[in-house]
């Protein structure tokens, strides 16, 4: 039996590792962990910013406004996605992504029941006027606009 033997080589990246200079793991999650509370109020402005724009918006009345508002909404509920994910606020990231279903539905179909969108903007609004400590309201809202959902198109998923 032969046994072939090579000098293994020590990679770049292993050698930078190794060096001194680097930050510990708990070092660097700690000052990412800093990094994202210190932007928690700008999160908070643009979370209310685009339920305020979803608020004024109106029921359109033709074809084109119809397209316009549901990109609007899509865009804005995409946004509230972005601004409320790094915080953990799953309950408005959750009934932001429902509204995107909604959008899809409400563009391939000629008749979609408007309201639909309405309930999920005023939980919405709900959602971000609760105190962060009312988990059980915060999971009526999401449950119940979840059962509205599943009433009016069917069990999803």
């Amino acid at each position: 039996m032969t046994v072939i033997t090579h000098a293994r080589k020590t990679s770049r990246r292993a050698r930078m590792i190794d060096s001194a200079g680097g930050i510990a793991v708990g070092v660097a999650l700690t000052r990412a962990r800093e990094n994202i509370d210190k932007l928690r109020g700008k999160a908070l402005e643009e979370i209310s910013r685009h339920i305020g724009d979803l608020v004024a918006m109106q029921q359109p009345t033709t074809q084109d406004q119809k397209d316009e508002s549901l990109r609007r909404i899509y865009q804005s509920a995409n946004h509230l996605i972005d601004a409320a994910s790094p915080f953990g606020m799953e309950r408005i990231c959750t009934v932001a992504t429902s509204l995107c279903d909604m959008v899809d539905r409400a563009a391939a179909e000629q008749t979609f029941d408007w309201r639909i969108l309405s309930v999920h903007i005023q939980s919405l609004q709900l959602l971000h006027a609760l105190p962060a400590d009312a988990t059980e309201q915060r999971d009526a809202v999401v449950s119940q606009l979840a059962s509205m959902v599943a009433r009016k198109f069917g069990q999803t998923g």
